[in-house]
């Protein structure tokens, strides 16, 4: 009885010990591919965004595949314009402003608040502070969207209205004046109304055969 006892109880604990080690291997797989899909298999988005058009020949200008519908659609016809000939600088001025706005006021295709929109038609010399100055702001509350799971709710613009141009003089510093600068007032419309602004005044000067913006107000 003693012998047959003995065997029971090392039977049950082989028993027991195979199970211990079928249920670690489990654990450790489970774990290992958890490790895997969180370090390997989980998707970066727009990290590094890719140019699907350009406007050359002094211009340059870029739109990415990450652009709104609209931004593509604005970009297509300032394309258009620059392409002529003649330039009709009244409908550069509208367009480059329009394709800012729309840019710069969007925010659910951003990466994070340093992935500012709309900087490529700021002056040069402004281009740094701007950004500094918009991730102060505007984009200070965009959180991080690298790997395509943000659920915070963002602003889209679908159209920008122009409701009047005017050329008057702008003195940008004690060099740095254009007597002809464009004055352009636009109200936006977003996909969602979530209370961002809904005016502005752009001023843009005259950068060699560029037109470079300057100056952003709230109308």
């Amino acid at each position: 009885m003693a012998a047959t006892t003995r065997t029971k109880k090392r039977k049950l604990k082989k028993k027991r010990i195979i199970i211990a080690v079928i249920a670690l291997v489990i654990i450790i797989a489970v774990a290992t591919f958890g490790v895997y899909k969180l370090c390997f298999n989980k998707k970066e988005v727009r990290t590094v965004a890719t140019v699907t058009d350009e406007i050359a020949n002094g211009y340059n200008y870029t739109i990415t595949d990450d652009a709104t519908a609209y931004s593509k659609e604005l970009f297509a016809d300032l394309k258009k314009e620059l392409s002529k000939d003649s330039v009709n600088e009244e409908n550069y001025a509208k367009l480059e402003t329009q394709l800012f706005i729309s840019e710069f006021f969007t925010l659910s295709n951003k990466v994070n608040r340093s992935d500012v929109g709309g900087v490529q038609f700021v002056y040069g010399d402004y281009q740094e502070s701007f950004q500094k100055e918009a991730m102060e702001g505007l984009y200070h509350y965009v959180e991080n969207d690298i790997y395509g799971d943000r659920e915070q709710e963002l602003p889209e613009i679908v159209n920008v209205d122009v409701i009047n141009v005017e050329q008057k003089e702008y003195v940008l510093s004690d060099t740095v004046t254009d007597a002809n600068a464009y004055y352009v007032d636009v109200t936006m419309n977003y996909a969602k109304d979530l209370g961002y602004q809904s005016s502005a005044t752009v001023v843009l000067i005259h950068n060699d055969k560029r037109l470079d913006i300057v100056k952003m107000t709230e109308k």
